[in-house]
């Protein structure tokens, strides 16, 4: 799944990995925040692109991976 594509391109010795995604929350989308170190989240100015962005920041300080061991938060 995506654990083994990550540690794959980990391995490969690749500085950043850049995962885009659709808008919205899918979850292909919430797959790839849950192993995110850093995370940078666009926007439309349209008031559901904001309020999915700002889920999206929540989803990073509370349900990755990083927050679950209990590390640093994902740079945001």
């Amino acid at each position: 799944g995506v654990q083994r594509v990550f540690t794959e391109l980990d391995e490969m010795g690749f500085d950043f990995i850049i995962c885009d995604s659709p808008a919205g929350i899918e979850q292909g989308a919430l797959m790839a925040l849950y192993y995110a170190d850093e995370a940078i989240v666009t926007t439309n100015p349209e008031v559901s692109s904001v309020r999915d962005s700002d889920r999206i920041l929540g989803i990073l300080d509370s349900k990755s991976l990083r927050a679950e061991q209990g590390l640093e938060p994902v740079k945001q």
